[in-house]
């Protein structure tokens, strides 16, 4: 499908969709390579994910980002914090990391007008005592213009949040308007059917009135089967979620006008074929 009936029929069906793309050589140029894959949105890191280390974005470099993000139409950016963090850790050296981690994240994004933040929160067996701390620290930050998203677990190990209950816990806690990343294959992993039980899914994210609180979603199939808690993230159509899951997701209203992010192996190499895949489920294409 040509880049321009691409775009046309993605904004038809009020959906924004794109991938975490590179910043190497100079984040300046991740709206260009967005624009090359045909995406409207993306996801970037605003610095290396695997370690604390971080140096300053120049302003020239802030400026560049900004002007490239207006030159190719880009809707609604995303940025992932770095793995490393975590807010339920009883390790306070691991815990006074995480803290100057993210102050910085905060500060590039809003440089850079960034409009969410995702973050895995943590891991504690203390689940419940874990979630109000994490809360209190996220509730700390002056976050400014950009939004904080906590991503749903999988459940492996004691990470944080992986239920619907979870993620409404911490949510309910909030005072600085956080919201909810859903990871499709952290959902499904964790026990959520959205292949075969999707309105029920959906009707139970509803009650909880969570669903308002979903502001980008991560598309990602899954290479274990419902329950099996293992975060594994396979292509679109060739895991257990399958093209019958994301037709559900992506014809479903809830998810309009949203970041919906794919984080699929190899990406560069296959996000032309995964989101001819995804544009070919809407049904009112």
């Amino acid at each position: 499908m040509n880049m321009m009936k691409l775009r046309y029929e993605l904004e038809k069906n009020n959906k924004m969709i794109g991938g975490h793309v590179s910043i190497a050589e100079n984040i300046s140029k991740a709206p260009e390579r967005a624009n090359n894959f045909q995406f409207d949105t993306f996801q970037i890191f605003v610095k290396s994910n695997m370690q604390w280390n971080y140096k300053k974005i120049s302003d020239d470099n802030i400026k560049k980002f900004k002007e490239n993000i207006k030159k190719y139409n880009i809707k609604k950016t995303v940025a992932h914090a770095t793995y490393l963090i975590n807010f339920g850790t009883d390790n306070k050296l691991l815990l006074d990391k995480s803290i100057e981690d993210l102050k910085y994240e905060i500060e590039a994004c809003n440089e850079l007008g960034i409009n969410y933040l995702v973050v895995h929160p943590g891991s504690n067996k203390d689940r419940t005592k874990s979630m109000k701390n994490i809360m209190e620290i996220l509730n700390s930050f002056d976050t400014k213009n950009v939004e904080l998203l906590v991503e749903n677990s999988s459940g492996k190990g004691n990470t944080l949040p992986s239920t619907i209950e979870e993620m409404e816990y911490m949510i309910d806690l909030s005072d600085n308007n956080a919201g909810i990343c859903l990871d499709t294959c952290h959902f499904f992993a964790y026990g959520y059917d959205i292949k075969n039980d999707y309105d029920n899914v959906i009707y139970n994210l509803k009650s909880d009135n969570l669903i308002k609180s979903i502001k980008v979603v991560h598309l990602n199939d899954s290479m274990f089967d419902l329950n099996s808690k293992k975060d594994r993230h396979e292509n679109i159509g060739n895991g257990f979620i399958g093209l019958k899951g994301f037709s559900n997701i992506i014809n479903d209203n809830n998810f309009n006008n949203i970041p919906l992010i794919m984080e699929t192996p190899e990406g560069d190499k296959n996000y032309s074929e995964n989101l001819n895949k995804i544009v070919n489920l809407m049904v009112n294409k």
